[in-house]
């Protein structure tokens, strides 16, 4: 169990804007497709943007309440405040008509998640790893080399053969394979250390390795392909809503 707060974790309690951006831009796209499922899809784009605003609003009024060493997962506490709003919003709407809509305000202690609480479906707890990894590939992007990295997206997301990408981008078969190898161990490494950052049980840090992250090169590229299309995909039009969460002072009253 981990008994510490992770760097991030203490940066969302002391309610930096960056950090509540960067939880949004890193998590917002599974946060949205969870509120769709909770609203039966019968929410408008606009109406799923408002509920995942006002549940980073909620969470960034409930965070000092968040304990890892309890063992409840990030993503149980941000499902479990995201379904509070949904509900929120459903009888809103069914009383307002009679003009006594009231949202619920913070959530009941009562009705914190804990380690016993039914956790989120998986399909969830997969969509939000995939938003690490995908972090993780920005990141590594980052720390490497402009050259190298583009070898390696063709190589392992785009899945061009060796001698395709010696000839695109000038470079020699050796040299493709030599980069490959850097940014592979660049990779590798980041989503290690970013997947430790925004994870909080024992069970969250062993994600990469149910994931194949931690296997042969092979293994290790066909994984993260399928990972980085399927978050690549839910990522769409995203942009708009992390334009607008950037405008929002998380934390604020």
């Amino acid at each position: 169990m981990r008994n510490v707060d992770t760097r991030f974790l203490s940066r969302l309690k002391d309610h930096e804007e960056d950090a509540w951006y960067e939880l949004f831009d890193v998590f917002g796209p599974a946060l949205s497709r969870m509120i769709e499922r909770f609203g039966h899809r019968c929410f408008t784009p606009d109406t799923v943007r408002d509920i995942s605003q006002e549940t980073l609003l909620r969470l960034s009024r409930e965070i000092h309440r968040f304990d890892p060493g309890r063992g409840v997962r990030f993503s149980t506490w941000l499902f479990e405040i995201a379904k509070h709003v949904v509900a929120g919003e459903f009888a809103h709407r069914n009383t307002k008509k009679r003009g006594a809509g009231v949202r619920p305000g913070s959530l009941d202690p009562a009705l914190e998640p804990s380690r016993d609480t039914p956790g989120p479906p998986e399909e969830h707890e997969r969509s939000v790893f995939r938003a690490k990894v995908y972090r993780a590939m920005r990141v590594a992007g980052e720390r490497l080399e402009f050259l190298p990295f583009e070898v390696f997206k063709a190589r392992v997301l785009r899945g061009m053969m060796q001698k395709d990408i010696a000839v695109a981008m000038g470079i020699s078969e050796p040299t493709v394979s030599r980069y490959l190898r850097k940014a592979r161990e660049v990779v590798r490494e980041t989503i290690r250390e970013v997947v430790a950052e925004y994870s909080f049980t024992p069970e969250e840090l062993a994600e990469p390795s149910g994931a194949s992250l931690d296997r042969d090169d092979d293994s290790f590229d066909e994984a993260l392909a399928e990972i980085h299309a399927r978050e690549e995909e839910s990522r769409r039009g995203h942009d708009v809503l992390s334009r607008t969460a950037r405008s929002l002072s998380f934390g604020r009253e």
